[in-house]
């Protein structure tokens, strides 16, 4: 939905044409590749023409140049398009208005646009406009391409290397019918399997090639499950040292499931075919295939679901990723509340100390407890505690507590 531009603003011929000359120039900033700050002078005499234009209001006797003016400063202080430096010495029989400096404030750019209607304009780079012709007939959609083109990733030597390895990726459509996303990128882009990891990349691959995308077959995930014979809840763990300890403990009611920090694909973890078990204690077939049941949604068995990870943000990302596959799954109250404990009792470290700066607080998970009590903990202390530093003891108790 676009923003309307004030009624007042869009009465006043000035500011109008000041808001379209300012974008006129920064699209020839943009599509020239060189964006740089934007100020001008109110002074007809020694303006530009196209400016002129602009000011000739100003001198028009239909208009108040003083009401004109006054309504610029208003645009100014209001909303902050601009700032104003008035002139030095205004002569006589000169506006108010004459010689005043206006700089353009780059952070309303976009406001100003949608106010204007302008979209900002596509730079395309002329190698890689010149890189797509030469191949656009190895793609079935070569339009799926964003319109200013891709950019030259690390160790890419051009345009040309960069398409032909995205062309490579139709080919082996072609002659490969169920690779998976890992082969595919390990044959297409130079020997790297990880390249197609990206979800963003993969859509691409599915907009280019819409006709031979569906043969990539989805690499499964491979989980780790502690299976007792009378469970009635299953816990997933984030960690592989944590999950060791709590089987360790031989819950008597409660699955464990060792997810390895897994989210990027937790719309799809439910599907049947996508995760492979591989069980940590001595299950029968009929129990494994009981719990497969569950876990794909064909269960009558509606047992609670909890997710226990690192009290930082990562963790809470992971929950709430979690959660769209398992409505009910909430966050693991008595693993969490002795992580929440040791954080509040000054026990937790510093973001930058676990290469965890780049994180950021998601607001909402979907489960009260983490929403009304983890993450505002993790925004006040501005520290994070990892779910290892509970003992093997402090677990043991913890699955004791719950038998």
């Amino acid at each position: 939905m676009s923003i309307r531009i004030p009624e007042l603003a869009a009465a006043n011929p000035v500011i109008m044409g000041l808001l379209e000359y300012v974008l006129e120039r920064r699209d020839r900033q943009i599509l020239a590749g060189e964006e740089k700050p934007i100020a001008l002078t109110l002074d007809p005499g020694n303006a530009p023409r196209d400016l002129r234009a602009v000011l000739a209001p100003f001198n028009d006797p239909l208009y108040d140049d003083g009401e004109l003016w006054e309504e610029l400063q208003w645009l100014a202080n209001d909303y902050r398009c601009f700032s104003i430096k008035p002139a030095k010495r205004p002569g006589t029989g000169r506006g108010a208005w004459e010689g005043a400096r206006l700089y353009f404030d780059d952070r309303r750019e976009q406001l100003v646009r949608e106010w204007l209607d302008r979209p900002r304009p596509v730079r395309v780079d002329p190698a890689w406009q010149r890189a797509l012709t030469a191949l656009a007939g190895r793609f079935e959609c070569p339009q799926a391409f964003p319109p200013g083109g891709l950019q030259l990733d690390p160790g890419f030597e051009s345009y040309d290397q960069l398409l032909e390895c995205w062309a490579a990726v139709g080919e082996e459509l072609a002659q490969d019918r169920q690779p998976t996303w890992r082969q595919l990128s390990a044959r297409s882009f130079l020997g790297d399997s990880k390249y197609l990891d990206a979800e963003h990349r993969q859509a691409l691959v599915r907009m280019l090639f819409p006709g031979r995308s569906d043969r990539v077959r989805e690499r499964p995930i491979l989980m780790h499950l502690y299976l007792p014979e009378e469970w009635r809840e299953v816990l997933l763990v984030e960690n592989q040292d944590s999950f060791l300890a709590i089987a360790d403990c031989r819950p008597e009611t409660m699955a464990l499931v060792y997810i390895e920090g897994y989210r990027g694909g937790a719309a799809r973890v439910r599907a049947p075919g996508v995760v492979r078990f591989g069980t940590l204690n001595e299950a029968s077939l009929e129990l494994r295939r009981d719990f497969l049941q569950w876990w794909q949604g064909q269960s009558s068995r509606d047992l609670p679901a909890h997710f226990w990870g690192d009290l930082d943000y990562e963790g809470m990302h992971i929950a709430a990723a979690l959660k769209r596959s398992f409505a009910s799954l909430d966050c693991w109250r008595p693993g969490y509340e002795r992580l929440l404990a040791r954080l509040q009792g000054g026990g937790g470290h510093p973001p930058e100390l676990a290469g965890k700066a780049r994180q950021r607080s998601l607001g909402q998970t979907g489960c009260p407890y983490a929403d009304e009590y983890l993450i505002p903990a993790l925004e006040r202390e501005g520290a994070c505690v990892d779910q290892e530093a509970l003992s093997g003891r402090e677990l043991h108790s913890l699955v004791a507590a719950g038998q």
